[in-house]
């Protein structure tokens, strides 16, 4: 078994530094921040708290990040799975907003808290394909304080036995808070400027606020597969159905879906189209 399963079924997650260059990240980011009129060494051009930016551009991830590509088909079988697993521009600014109280990841039910499972444009099951990593890239370095984004480490099991009981499927917004108030290992997800992290589709996550004098600048990317996990039946499985499996307590699980597998529009789709709309219009 590889590092990257071992470390996958250990902790949920797996982080390969270094897989971006620091120049790549720097165009990119660059880039994107003269897009929005952001001048680094004039605060007074920042905004305040967080901003999503819609990607304009897609990069092959074998291409930018080949060892973060290497993990990746080591999770989900090989690249002949993946329907989607590249790299977009998307980034995910969190400025410094002094106006707003910090919280520590442990304080899960601080008022301005958005917890939540990844997946706003699907219908959810045990076995969906439409998310089987969530993929963290780190623009630039982050620290703890600096709006990082925070986690919760035991979340894949509860979550794993709230999607294995409702096999008519869940639609967005999954329920978490009876898995947050029985919750013990939250934490705040650091790290150097080029790391990629793939996460456990089933890990629970917020934002946080940024108290630094610096931007925090991160993305997130979704992991598609072409079929659904298979968590029963002969043959080996996949880190990501092993660790479902071992959440379930099992070494096999019969599931079949009782409701149609389908595509939510999400409020975030919903916005960015109309950006996209004002930007385009005459005038």
């Amino acid at each position: 078994m590889s590092s990257w399963r071992e470390a996958f079924l250990a902790d949920g997650m797996v982080v390969v530094e270094n897989a971006l260059t620091r120049e790549f990240c720097e165009d990119v980011v660059g880039r994107r921040l003269a897009e929005i009129g952001v001048d680094e060494a004039r605060p007074s051009t920042w905004p305040v708290g967080r901003l999503n930016m819609p990607a304009t551009t897609t990069y092959e991830l074998a291409q930018v990040a080949p060892e973060a590509a290497a993990a990746l088909y080591d999770l989900v079988g090989n690249s002949a799975a993946v329907a989607f697993g590249d790299l977009p521009d998307n980034l995910i600014l969190n400025f410094p907003d002094p106006g707003s109280r910090w919280w520590a990841p442990e304080e899960w039910d601080a008022p301005n808290a958005g917890w939540h499972k990844d997946g706003d444009w699907f219908r959810h099951f045990l076995d969906s394909p439409e998310q089987a990593l969530l993929g963290i890239v780190f623009w630039r370095d982050v620290v703890a304080d600096q709006g990082a984004t925070y986690v919760v480490g035991d979340s894949i099991a509860p979550v794993a036995r709230m999607l294995a009981e409702h096999p008519e499927g869940i639609d967005p917004p999954v329920p978490v808070s009876d898995v947050l108030a029985n919750a013990t290992d939250f934490r705040a997800l650091t790290g150097r400027q080029g790391t990629i992290v793939w996460a456990h589709p089933f890990l629970i996550h917020s934002a946080s606020v940024n108290r630094t004098n610096r931007i925090r600048i991160i993305s997130n990317t979704t992991v598609m597969l072409r079929e659904p996990l298979r968590l029963s039946g002969p043959g080996a499985k996949t880190p990501i159905e092993k660790s479902i499996l071992n959440a379930l307590g099992v070494d096999d699980f019969s599931y079949a879906i009782e409701g149609p597998r389908g595509r939510v529009e999400s409020e975030r789709e919903r916005r960015w189209r109309a950006e996209r709309a004002g930007h385009q219009s005459p005038g």
